[in-house]
């Protein structure tokens, strides 16, 4: 019992001699420094070195009587009285890391970025593609402009292309569609508006064109463009790269098919997108 109280009051701080001291002290109630010896095995210079400690902590006080007794405050309030001080320390600790902190991140961020390194990847399979498509649509913070033939919006990529268009819509980005379509208007209609996200902005067009080659630039950062290899459930297989001279190409081709479009709207009633239909004889200069 006595070993495990020592135990329990080492969590509080305390040493092992220090524990046994004031456990004697706590359970004689008023006492001398031989009564303490007697109870710990302790040698009577030992606790003399020990008390200042003990009485330092708040846990005990000394008469001025010669010799003196050693009384201990009420065990409940000085532990408490130690847990009050721990609370402090670690409060104090806390405050200094969280300025630290913010010391860091601020001086970091005043600091000129490095140029990021040109990368080209490869995607070959589904997966990968969902997979890199959704930690990019969630990291897009401005505009997605994309280029897509009807026929992979179509299921079963449909679910996929509106779980997406609703996260760039969930981020308060803006998203430009291009649909690539030989197909009527109803139909077109239809597909975009299985795809539209609930809110957010989103506007989508479609170009009347019989082969084209599927983009997709993020934030003008990085730019997703489709390769005539497929995947395995027919879907291209896409380029991923950030250089920034093919997304600065890709955006301007994109930009001149958007404003040379003659539009015709299509009555869509969805109030979180615009829809109109555009036919022109080239996308790509």
């Amino acid at each position: 019992m006595q070993e495990d109280l020592v135990v329990k009051l080492e969590s509080f701080g305390f040493t092992v001699n220090q524990a046994k001291v004031y456990l004697s002290i706590v359970q004689s109630g008023k006492t001398r420094v031989g009564r303490i010896s007697k109870g710990t095995q302790l040698h009577r210079q030992d606790i003399y070195k020990l008390l200042p400690k003990l009485e330092k902590m708040g846990l005990i006080t000394k008469t001025i009587d010669r010799p003196f007794m050693i009384e201990a405050i009420p065990i409940d309030k000085a532990l408490d009285t130690l847990i009050s001080k721990e609370r402090k320390k670690a409060n104090e600790k806390i405050s200094h890391l969280e300025n630290n902190l913010k010391d860091v991140v601020n001086s970091l961020q005043e600091q000129p970025r490095t140029k990021e390194e040109t990368r080209f990847t490869l995607l070959t399979t589904d997966e990968t593609i969902k997979n890199r498509g959704h930690n990019s649509f969630k990291k897009l913070k401005k505009e997605c402009l994309l280029v897509i033939n009807i026929e992979h919006i179509k299921s079963p990529s449909m679910n996929y292309f509106r779980d997406f268009f609703q996260t760039i819509a969930d981020n308060k980005a803006k998203t430009r569609l291009i649909i690539v379509t030989n197909d009527d208007e109803d139909t077109v209609k239809q597909t975009v508006e299985k795809i539209a996200p609930i809110t957010g902005q989103f506007t989508a067009k479609s170009i009347n064109k019989t082969t084209c080659k599927n983009y997709q630039i993020i934030d003008n950062k990085e730019i997703w463009i489709a390769t005539q290899q497929k995947t395995e459930t027919g879907y291209p297989c896409m380029l991923w790269t950030n250089d920034q001279n093919i997304i600065d190409v890709y955006k301007e081709n994109f930009k001149k098919a958007w404003n040379r479009a003659s539009t015709v709207a299509l009555g869509i009633t969805v109030s979180s997108f615009t829809c109109v239909a555009l036919s022109f004889l080239e996308l790509l200069a």
